[in-house]
């Protein structure tokens, strides 16, 4: 499932269609997945000039939904997604506005560096509490956090795997890029201690 602000364009997969430089003096056919994602590029880069911004939020499983800062959801498709609670990772990621939400933030400084795993005992009773309301929503700037905090959650509640639980963010949410070095080493590294799906005590 996904809610989205507007709806997309696009063209069927594997269509030829124009011709399109590969590289300099050589040309080929720009197939639909080409064309489509310069599509997605351009809608990304008009920002405020042309078109909202248009990148959905995507239900990973019933009542885990999963966006970007840069295309927060309405109120009302919020709403009508059951979600009850919202939970941005990172320091300057915006709060949706509206007190109907129950509002959870991770502080993360740098997804890069950051470190994401001493957030998760208190970030899994939160979800899990917005779930069992209805709802709720996880974003960040890039969706590298909300990713890792889903991915995080499927290793510790549904007792997935950080292979099974990373592959079903990605299918649920065609648009999360591959996670950067430093979360996934968390992940993946926790899923081998003794204390998971828990934490060490120094943590």
């Amino acid at each position: 499932s996904r809610m989205e602000g507007v709806p997309g364009g696009g063209l069927p997969a594997g269509a030829a269609t124009s011709m399109t430089q590969v590289s300099e003096g050589v040309w080929g056919w720009a197939g639909a997945e080409k064309v489509n994602a310069s599509l997605s590029a351009l809608q990304r880069d008009l920002g405020g000039k042309g078109k909202p911004k248009t990148q959905p939020c995507y239900e990973v499983i019933k009542g885990l939904w999963i966006g970007s800062s840069s295309c927060l959801p309405s109120v009302e498709d919020l709403e009508k997604g059951g979600v009850m609670a919202t939970f941005a990772v990172g320091e300057d990621v915006p709060v949706v506005d509206d007190k109907k939400f129950m509002h959870n933030k991770i502080a993360l400084p740098d997804e890069n560096t950051g470190s994401l795993l001493p957030t998760f005992p208190k970030a899994f009773k939160a979800i899990r509490e917005g779930i069992e309301d209805g709802g709720v929503f996880l974003y960040c700037q890039s969706r590298q956090g909300s990713s890792a905090l889903a991915t995080g959650y499927l290793m510790a509640n549904e007792g997935m795997t950080f292979d099974d639980a990373w592959k079903k963010v990605q299918e649920s949410c065609p648009e999360c890029e591959e996670l950067n070095r430093n979360l996934k080493r968390q992940l993946t590294t926790w899923a081998k201690w003794p204390e998971f799906p828990g934490l060490p005590e120094w943590m």
